[in-house]
C-alpha cells in the first residue's frame, strides 16, 4: 500500500479527547455516590450494607449488558454506541437524586450501569478503527487517563457543590455534562476515518499502518464475532480473570476509600475531599506514562507477549505490596503514600489489559473487552458489598490485607493471556 506525503491530519486525536471527557464524566457520575455516602445513608436511612447493594446494583446492571453493548456496537457501529451510552447513562445520574427509597435508589442504578455498558466496547472498537498497531496502548492510555483522573478531582468538585449546593447537585451537574458530551461525539465522530471529512489521506496512512487492501476492507465490515472461538481458547478466559481482579481493587478504592479515610483515618469531610485525590493521581500519571512506554517497547521490535505481559505482572506485584503496607501503616500520612502505590501501579495493568483485548481480539477488540469487562464487572459488582462485610467482621485494616492477597491471581493469569497471538487472523 503506497503511503501519502501529505501531512497526517490529527482528527483521530482530537476525537480522542472527546474520549476522554466521556471517561472523565462516566466515573464523575460514580465517585458522586461514594463521596456523598454519609449523606445519602442520613437523607434515606441506608446503613452500610444497604449502600454496598446500591453501589452493586449499578455495578450489576453495567455487567449483564456487557456483551450485549458489543453486540450493538457490532450491529449499529461506534458512533450511535457511544452517544446512546452517553446519553442514557447521563438521564439516570439526574434521575438518582429523585429515589425516594431504597427499592428506587436501586433501580435507577441498576439503569445507570445498564446504559454506561456499551461505553467501552465501543471505544475498543473505535480505537482498532482509528488507531495503528503503534498506537494502541496510548490511545488506551488516554481513555484511561479520563477514567482514573475523574476519581482525583471528583472528590474536591463533589464536596465543594454539597457544601455550597447538597448532594443531590452533583447528579444533577454531572449529568447534564454528560448529554452535552454526547451532541459534541455524536456532532464530530465517524465510523472510519474515510467516512469523516476533515480526515486526509496523510491520516489514513497513519491509521493504516502495517495493514494490507483486505485487512483495511475487512475492519469497515459489520459482523458478529465468533463467540463460540473465543469460548474455547484459555486466552480468551485468562484476560478476563486478570481483570476481574483488577477491578475488585479498583472499586474497592472508588466505593470505599472514601469513608474508610473518615472512619478508620479519622479525617474530616474536607480533607478527605482532598487526600482521596492521591491514590488517583498516581493511577492517572502511572496509565499515561505506562502507555507510552509499551507503545516504544513494542515499536522498537520487542514481543506483545513481553511488553504487555512484563507491565501487567509488575504493576500487580507493586499493587499487592502497597495494599498490605498500607493497611498496616501506623500514621494517616504513610497510609496515604502506600495506597497511592497500590493504585498507581495497578494503572500498567490496566493499560496492558485494554492494548490486549485490541491485540487478541483485532477487528473484534471491542468484544474482547466486553467480555473482558463483564469479568472486571462481576468483581466490580461483588467489591462493595463484600467490603461491607470484611469491614464488619474484621476492621478495615483487616479487610484491606485480606484483599491485598487475591492479587497474585492477576499475577499468574497474565501468563496465559498471550497478547502476541490473536484469536482471529488480522
Amino acid at each position: 500500500m503506497s503511503q501519502s506525503t501529505v501531512k497526517p491530519s490529527k482528527i483521530r486525536w482530537q476525537l480522542l479527547v472527546i474520549i476522554y471527557f466521556a471517561c472523565l464524566i462516566a466515573y464523575l457520575d460514580r465517585t458522586n455516590l461514594a463521596v456523598c455516602a454519609t449523606y445519602i445513608m442520613d437523607d434515606l436511612g441506608f446503613d452500610r450494607v444497604a449502600l454496598g447493594y446500591t453501589m452493586s446494583a449499578f455495578f450489576l446492571g453495567y455487567t449483564i449488558f456487557q456483551i450485549p453493548g458489543s453486540l450493538m456496537s457490532d450491529r449499529f457501529g461506534v458512533r450511535i454506541t457511544i452517544a446512546l451510552a452517553l446519553a442514557w447513562w447521563s438521564l439516570f445520574t439526574i434521575f438518582t437524586p429523585l429515589a425516594w427509597g431504597f427499592i428506587s435508589f436501586m433501580v435507577i442504578r441498576f439503569c445507570f450501569g445498564m446504559g454506561e455498558a456499551p461505553l467501552f466496547p465501543g471505544i475498543s472498537a473505535f480505537f482498532t478503527r482509528w488507531f495503528s498497531f503503534k498506537e494502541k496502548a496510548l490511545a488506551n492510555s488516554g481513555m484511561l487517563m479520563g477514567v482514573f483522573f475523574a476519581p482525583a478531582i471528583g472528590p474536591y468538585i463533589v464536596v465543594k457543590l454539597v457544601e455550597n449546593f447538597g448532594w443531590r447537585s452533583a447528579f444533577y451537574s454531572f449529568g447534564i455534562a454528560g448529554l452535552a458530551a454526547a451532541l459534541v461525539w455524536w456532532w464530530y465522530a465517524r465510523e472510519t476515518p474515510q467516512q469523516h471529512k476533515n480526515v486526509n489521506q496523510g491520516e489514513i496512512d497513519a491509521v493504516n499502518l502495517g495493514r494490507n487492501e483486505a485487512q483495511i476492507a475487512n475492519l469497515a465490515k459489520k459482523e458478529p464475532a465468533p463467540w463460540g472461538k473465543f469460548m474455547r481458547s484459555r486466552q480468551f478466559w485468562a484476560i478476563g480473570i486478570q481483570y476481574s481482579i483488577a477491578n475488585y481493587i479498583m472499586y474497592l478504592f472508588l466505593s470505599w476509600i472514601p469513608l474508610y479515610l473518615m472512619e478508620a483515618r479519622h479525617m474530616s469531610f474536607q480533607r478527605m475531599g482532598i487526600a482521596a485525590a492521591a491514590p488517583w493521581l498516581c493511577l492517572t500519571a502511572a496509565v499515561f506514562f505506562g502507555g507510552i512506554l509499551s507503545d516504544r517497547m513494542v515499536a522498537a521490535g520487542m514481543s506483545k507477549l513481553k511488553s504487555r505481559t512484563a507491565l501487567a505482572v509488575c504493576g500487580f506485584a507493586v499493587c499487592m505490596l502497597g495494599l498490605y503496607m498500607g493497611a498496616k501503616a501506623e500514621s494517616q500520612a504513610t497510609n496515604l503514600i502506600w495506597l497511592s502505590i497500590s493504585l498507581g501501579a495497578l494503572g500498567t495493568a490496566y493499560v496492558a489489559s485494554w492494548a490486549g483485548c485490541q491485540d487478541l481480539g483485532a477487528k473484534f477488540g471491542g468484544s474482547v473487552s466486553a467480555w473482558m469487562n463483564t469479568w472486571g464487572n462481576l468483581s466490580g459488582a461483588a467489591a462493595p458489598v463484600i467490603t461491607a462485610y470484611l469491614v464488619n467482621s474484621l476492621g478495615w485494616q483487616g479487610a484491606l490485607s485480606a484483599t491485598s492477597g487475591f492479587i497474585i491471581i492477576g499475577c499468574i493469569a497474565w501468563f496465559f493471556v498471550r497478547p502476541d497471538k490473536p484469536l482471529v487472523e488480522v
